[in-house]
């Protein structure tokens, strides 16, 4: 008779559609609660607030993970929380980083120039300590998507479409291969930008994304803390599939209402686009004219066919009366923070409600806005590292707090 249950991942991979399943996070070292636990948690809480000791260090306190524990030998034991759905440790940390966008720099003719990046961002990852729980790519996985370079008036180069879509599987597959080198412990998020699913996602262009990475909006705990990832692509433009639009927005609801009454300690939301970029009221107006970020030279072809073309700032944003949906959800549910890329540079912003949008810079190349403000982080490629603190004999809503900073990968 076994006493002690063990799993290695030598026999499961828990990465991209492995992980991503079920509209939540599969990982030896994130257990998520089953419904069972979720019941048990509330109602220890309801009765923990009812009761004339309202102390709830018995409730919430559990023994921390070891930190140095393989994924390759877990082993259930009583120093190991039923489930993330708990604060056990004073401090974690994540990673995000974004728009590895294989193929960007030549425009699909070669994608060693970004993996070069990637191989980069994922051997100083591994080196960090004390090693982050989870990794999250924030869209722009690569740059091949057939709406962009096929029978396109706007194309910067013409693919047929047999091209476009043998080129963005092998980058699928190469992305792949340079992530999958991530230490076994970290856990690896994986979601959707434009350039994975298009400006104007479709039920089949999603489809194509779910195959090769898993669903591409779910939720997880981590440490007492909930992480809501999201396809805001489809905020952008929910046209080509207006009730995967509906639904979405109908689980998201869902989930920040869940995810209140389990009193998490922070909410943390991550998407493609960010949904601002200076305050959560700009609109078209708003923008200064022909402001933003210069094509790269690398674009240049000798002709002059580029000269002074820019990406205006205004559309990296999620358009208002979107924006205004999700926001208003993320005020009502007290959300801290939203991660994203998209901008392809470093960009730190507060809603007027007081939650931080954080925009990372990329994985690819490198765009600099003329305008935006200063900023105290360098421009340049690289990932975020965030740092969660929680308590862990007193847990209430949003009573954690979080610090970041950028990595570079240039040095």
């Amino acid at each position: 008779m076994m006493t002690n249950a063990v799993m290695t991942t030598s026999t499961i991979s828990y990465r991209f559609k492995n992980s991503q399943v079920n509209r939540s996070l599969r990982h030896p070292l994130l257990i998520q609660p089953s419904e069972k636990e979720e019941l048990s948690h509330e109602e220890s809480f309801l009765n923990a607030l009812d009761s004339e000791d309202s102390r709830l260090d018995s409730f919430w306190c559990r023994p921390c993970t070891p930190s140095e524990e393989p994924a390759e030998l877990i082993v259930e034991n009583e120093n190991r929380p039923k489930s993330e759905i708990d604060c056990y440790s004073e401090r974690h940390t994540f990673v995000v980083c974004a728009d590895s966008q294989l193929g960007m720099t030549s425009l699909n003719r070669e994608w060693e120039t970004e993996l070069h990046y990637s191989r980069l961002a994922v051997e100083k990852i591994n080196a960090l300590q004390p090693r982050p729980k989870f990794v999250c790519v924030c869209g722009d996985l690569v740059d091949m998507e057939n709406s962009f370079y096929y029978n396109n008036p706007n194309s910067l180069k013409d693919y047929k479409l047999e091209e476009c879509e043998k080129i963005q599987q092998q980058q699928f597959e190469d992305f792949q291969k340079v992530f999958d080198g991530l230490h076994p412990d970290i856990a690896l998020v994986c979601l959707c930008g434009n350039h994975d699913i298009g400006n104007r996602p479709t039920p089949a262009s999603i489809e194509k994304f779910k195959n090769a990475f898993g669903d591409e909006y779910l939720a997880f705990w981590v440490n007492g803390t909930y992480n809501i990832v999201l396809n805001n692509v489809l905020f952008t433009n929910p046209d080509g599939a207006e009730q995967m639009f509906i639904e979405q927005l109908d689980w998201l609801e869902e989930r920040l209402e869940y995810a209140n009454r389990h009193q998490a300690a922070q909410i943390f939301v991550f998407a493609h686009h960010p949904w601002f970029l200076y305050n959560d009221d700009e609109d078209h107006e708003d923008f200064a004219p022909g402001i933003g970020s210069s094509f790269p030279s690398e674009w240049k072809d000798g002709s002059s066919k580029f000269d002074g073309a820019i990406f205006l700032d205004e559309y990296f944003t999620v358009p208002k009366k979107y924006r205004k949906i999700a926001l208003d959800l993320f005020k009502e549910y007290h959300v801290a923070a939203c991660f994203s890329g998209h901008f392809h540079q470093n960009l730190v912003s507060k809603s007027s409600f007081g939650m931080d949008m954080i925009i990372t810079g990329p994985l690819s190349m490198i765009f600099d806005s003329k305008g935006k403000p200063k900023q105290t982080e360098i421009n340049g490629r690289g990932f975020r590292v965030v740092e969660v603190t929680v308590s862990t004999e007193n847990r209430t809503l949003g009573n954690g707090h979080f610090v970041h900073h950028f990595e570079s990968i240039d040095d």
